[in-house]
């Protein structure tokens, strides 16, 4: 085609115009005909591979995702890039958040469209179960109320679905009033962001499965080889690490310092394998880490501890045999005691500045005291006493007494 035209403008030359011009056409026919018979062929190679592309099988359509999140038609903009919705920015480095914090890689999350639910609806979904579900106002913004507004403001009132604060939808131009009344005001992108990354960390242990887990031993053995070598899976399995791990992950304590948790299983799984037991050690070997995570602004944690008596009786319910330790406190004293909790923790709340207050009990009890009180106070952490390491201070702000009323 470059020559067609290059000889075509000789042809305005005092050269021979006739055959020039002949040449040009028969150059330009020839760039026509490679460049349709280029486009066939590539035509045809397209073909061949959408002929040799397998068919979905049926195995593929039942698999789930490992995280999901469907939303209503008036959400999609806040998804949508072209539209100026940053959701999936968030959500990437959400997935870096976690994995600073827990040590753990969330997977992809898959956002669809779901017609079935409301406008203004979203649901989160792990494995393809529903794990949780709220509402916003896209063009919103959310004031929270962390207990220190001074006045309260008009809007649509609603709460927080991440940590259950009560909040008010309110628009743009209000949005320096509310600030300046000490409301915490977010846009809606960040409602939806922090509480899927809250839904995430109370689910972890959940999506800590048997692969996650072997990438992270891969990972293990590039920097310490001759460890995992020597207890994986010699003196520990695999299986094992994993149970330990979810415990650790369901009372969101950081599995970063993975090779110091592994050294403490490997030391203590020829004595015991209940991964109840194991995780003890393991919480122990990790105080420093467990401390920080419930220290105040003043550098103390803020506790609450346990009658002795209450302690003996928990203690008095806790039956040990060859398939391990189990709990047979009857659920009427299991009620009373996680009110008793719970009445002392709501009294303590506003003298710790904010930060939530530790149950601090004997370690032989410190498990099962969280399983009773998880149900019902899932944000309320328990720790042993020799989960506190020195130079932290506690400052005891209360004790849980069990009444023998009835």
């Amino acid at each position: 085609a470059l020559a067609g035209v290059f000889v075509t403008v000789l042809a305005f030359t005092p050269l021979p115009k006739l055959p020039l011009l002949g040449l040009a056409a028969a150059t330009i026919s020839l760039s026509v005909v490679l460049s349709k018979t280029k486009k066939e062929a590539a035509q045809r190679v397209a073909r061949s591979k959408e002929k040799a592309k397998p068919a979905e099988r049926p195995e593929d359509l039942i698999i789930p995702d490992s995280l999901e999140v469907e939303v209503g038609y008036g959400l999609i903009k806040l998804v949508d890039r072209k539209q100026g919705g940053d959701l999936l920015d968030r959500i990437t480095n959400m997935r870096r958040q976690i994995a600073q914090e827990l040590g753990i890689v969330v997977p992809p999350v898959r956002i669809r469209d779901n017609v079935q639910l409301q406008p203004n609806q979203y649901r989160i979904k792990l494995r393809g179960n529903k794990v949780a579900e709220s509402e916003v106002l896209p063009g919103h913004l959310l004031a929270i109320d962390s207990g220190t507004v001074t006045e309260r403001i008009g809007g649509v009132e609603t709460t927080e679905p991440a940590f259950g604060l009560p909040a008010v939808w309110i628009t743009e131009e209000h949005r320096a009033v509310a600030e300046q009344r000490n409301y915490t005001v977010v846009e809606a992108t960040s409602v939806v962001s922090t509480f899927l990354t809250e839904t995430i960390k109370r689910h972890a242990d959940e999506l800590l499965s048997r692969n996650e887990l072997n990438r992270l031993l891969d990972a293990l053995k590039e920097r310490s080889p001759k460890l995992v070598e020597e207890l994986v899976p010699q003196v520990v399995k695999p299986g094992e690490i994993q149970k330990v791990l979810q415990l650790l992950l369901r009372e969101r304590v950081p599995i970063r310092d993975l090779e110091a948790i592994i050294e403490t299983i490997g030391d203590w799984s020829p004595r015991t394998k209940d991964p109840d037991v194991l995780v003890e050690y393991v919480r122990t070997a990790q105080a420093r880490t467990i401390c920080e995570m419930y220290r105040g602004p003043d550098g103390s944690i803020g506790c609450i501890t346990l009658d002795p008596a209450l302690e003996e009786t928990v203690a008095a319910h806790l039956e040990t045999t060859e398939r391990g330790t189990f709990w047979s406190m009857p659920p009427d004293m299991q009620n009373r005691t996680v009110t008793a909790i719970r009445n002392e923790v709501e009294r303590v709340i506003p003298t710790v500045e904010g930060q939530t207050p530790v149950i601090l009990c004997a370690p032989r009890i410190r498990l099962w005291v969280r399983r009773m009180i998880e149900p019902a106070m899932p944000h309320v952490p328990v720790l042993s006493f020799n989960e506190i390491v020195r130079g932290v201070a506690v400052e005891t702000r209360g004790m849980v007494v069990l009444s023998n009323e009835t």
